[in-house]
């Protein structure tokens, strides 16, 4: 296995090998290709900082679609990126940042201000995308989680399935990503720092941190697809999608052989 310093230069040389092709592809508008090299990019960061990913299910192929998922840690974009094509949906402060934004902005990410006056604008983007039959990812927790709960899922925008998309119906996914063991060990509660993003962390600190780890197991569970009825309101949505999510959450876990500290020399 890679160690830490090979896991970051063979990162950094990975994305810039890729970022010329992805980046004239896109230009071109060669979807397929464009597409496909993302999905191969992000198969092969998966397998550069040691994340070994078990997939159930398989996404929907019914569009429009919105794929929703719990949210913790940007290693969730790779994951989900390597499995099929979707545009994530950043919060629109990450678009300054360096290195990440651009990233971001080749990727097609559809950053999201949050902010009252820019809720309608924002839906009217995402409504266009799903339209168009982009799939889009949402984190309804709207940050990330410290793997040991669910944030509540925010609804505001499942009213996106109230929209209007001609014949079709707006299909919606839940989907459920965590991670269970590090260095083949089941990963206990006080290692979920080492793993999750969120609150203050430092995003480079962090970064480094999670390619000294070892191999990490992660899951992604596709769950059955919602099609969405425009009589079901937005709350009625968020709070089905958040149960499936945190019931196959829970599944995940209970499976797992309890971690108990090694016991104290004499």
């Amino acid at each position: 296995m890679f160690k830490t310093p090979l896991k970051v230069c063979s990162l950094i040389i990975w994305t810039a090998l890729w970022y010329p092709p992805v980046w004239i592809a896109k230009r071109m508008n060669k979807q397929a290709q464009y597409s496909r090299m993302i999905q191969l990019c992000s198969k092969g960061m998966l397998f550069i900082t040691g994340v070994r990913l078990r997939v159930t299910g398989s996404p929907s192929d019914k569009r429009p679609l919105l794929l929703v998922s719990n949210h913790l840690s940007y290693l969730d974009v790779i994951i989900l990126s390597s499995q099929m094509p979707v545009r994530f949906t950043p919060k629109s402060e990450i678009e300054k940042w360096p290195v990440v934004g651009n990233i971001c902005h080749l990727c097609n990410a559809l950053f999201i201000d949050r902010s009252v006056d820019k809720v309608k604008e924002m839906k009217e983007k995402l409504h266009k995308a799903l339209s168009d039959d982009t799939v889009i990812s949402l984190f309804p927790e709207a940050t990330t989680g410290n793997g040991i709960r669910l944030h509540p899922f925010k609804s505001g925008l499942f009213s996106l399935a109230e929209g209007d998309f001609g014949e079709r119906q707006l299909t919606i996914q839940p989907a459920a990503i965590t991670y269970t063991h590090i260095c083949k060990l089941p990963i206990d509660i006080t290692q979920w720092p080492d793993i999750a993003w969120y609150g203050d962390m430092d995003f480079i600190p962090h970064l480094f941190n999670v390619l000294s780890l070892g191999p990490i197991d992660a899951e992604l569970v596709f769950l059955p697809p919602l099609t969405v009825d425009k009589k079901a309101g937005r709350k009625e949505l968020s709070s089905q999608c958040q149960a499936m999510i945190q019931e196959t959450l829970n599944g995940i876990r209970e499976r797992r052989p309890a971690v108990y500290s090694a016991p104290t020399a004499a």
